[in-house]
């Protein structure tokens, strides 16, 4: 038996397009799992205060699932958790208020906890879009509130720190030492102040993908739309709608001009289009998506695999994807329209600060030089090489999750 534990909590209300990712997240985590282990699910929703309505279904042999329902069941956890050196634990990172006896259990537990982002560049807002003092004081108690509550609590020992954070963006890494938490954990050594006790670059699943020797076979006949969706919940989170009436006219505008932009670039690279729908979106029928959904093809859930296989690929909003895109090589396009709001649009301008890829506005499609696009992209993929050592590759030929095992398990 192993001297360690790796657990996955699964304590929160998610739709059921994010109990899909955890499911397709379940082969990587168990390549992280110590020698002569298994990886545990450890579902603590009967402790949350919220009321959750998707059940995880457990069905894989190699992994233990224990669901506890009581207090007892709880301090028999414990005790059959004192036959390990550490117990390693994959999020949560912060608590909201119906979370927080969540957070009091894992510390209860003494569980360390791991955060990792193996996609490479994560695409944040970083205000390069003025917003007002209202947008602003909104999205700081939706969103940062109880993130630095959780910070305060974790400071006290209340709750439990992050032990390790596995990064793959060095510049992801250097704002986070740029942070004041961090410069003044620098300053008081018996405090830690910031985001993480440890930071560690890996590489990116990406490149893994390239080591298992994943085909990146380009054809000239597809293109490739990754769509982040008009209506992905993401942006009500963050963009209150306060006129339904124009909402509902923005959409149908989105969806219109969209659509004769995908007709303006088959025409122009005489290519096939695939269109990707994002899982988390719902798609309105009473739209411009419809005539989408009868010209082009139309695929959910394939977005990965398509990828591998198209020459141009266009997204039409922040997807960490494009990732993906980069370290194949791909010719990329962002497709945006003020319609998708100042969140998706902001995330975007502050990533192509770092890489310069073409943006084409798809209000203004008769803009559209096709030399003048092309040489854009050309010049964009000559960059690449710089983003992907920065971002991508940290070492060659080694698998993501065995750098992390190496510092996990030494």
């Amino acid at each position: 038996m192993s001297k360690y534990k790796l657990l996955l909590i699964f304590f929160d209300i998610y739709p059921q397009s994010t109990i899909n990712q955890i499911y397709k997240s379940l082969n990587y985590l168990k390549k992280l799992t110590p020698i002569n282990s298994k990886l545990m699910i450890l579902d603590l929703t009967n402790f949350s205060f919220k009321k959750i309505k998707n059940n995880y279904i457990h069905s894989d042999e190699e992994i233990e699932y224990l669901k506890p329902n009581s207090l007892k069941e709880l301090r028999k956890l414990k005790l059959d958790f004192k036959k390990y050196q550490k117990i390693y634990a994959l999020g949560p990172v912060y608590s909201d208020a119906k979370s927080v006896f969540i957070f009091l259990i894992l510390k209860y537990l003494n569980i360390k906890i791991i955060l990792i982002n193996y996609f490479g560049y994560f695409l944040n807002e970083q205000n390069q879009i003025k917003h007002n003092l209202i947008y602003k004081i909104n999205r700081f108690f939706k969103f940062k509130f109880m993130y630095f509550i959780s910070r305060i609590f974790s400071l006290f020992s209340i709750f439990p720190n992050i032990e390790h954070y596995f990064e793959t963006s060095q510049i992801r890494i250097k704002q986070l030492n740029n942070t004041y938490a961090k410069k003044t954990s620098n300053l008081i050594k018996h405090f830690n102040f910031s985001y993480a006790k440890n930071v560690h670059r890996i590489n990116s699943v990406y490149y893994d993908q390239i080591l298992d020797g994943i085909k990146n076979t380009p054809s000239d006949k597809y293109t490739i739309i990754v769509d982040s969706g008009f209506d992905h919940p993401d942006r009500y989170l963050r963009e209150k709608v306060i006129n339904k009436e124009k909402h509902e006219l923005d959409r149908k505008k989105y969806f219109e001009n969209l659509y004769y932009f995908l007709r303006l670039i088959q025409n122009l690279y005489q290519n096939k289009i695939i269109f990707c729908k994002h899982p988390k979106t719902k798609y309105r029928l009473d739209t411009y998506y419809k005539t989408i959904e009868k010209e082009f093809d139309v695929e959910l859930g394939r977005t990965d695999d398509l990828i591998n296989s198209g020459e141009l690929i266009i997204f039409t909003g922040s997807s960490s994807m494009v990732n993906k895109a980069i370290i194949q090589k791909k010719k990329i396009i962002y497709a945006l329209s003020e319609s998708i709001g100042k969140y998706q649009n902001d995330q975007i301008l502050s990533f192509t600060k770092n890489i310069n890829i073409p943006i084409i506005n798809i209000e203004k499609i008769n803009d559209i030089n096709i030399n003048k696009l092309n040489n854009c992209i050309n010049d964009s993929v000559n960059k690449y090489n710089e983003f992907i050592e920065n971002n991508l590759i940290h070492e060659k030929n080694i698998f993501s999750f065995q750098q992390i095992k190496n510092i996990l398990y030494e």
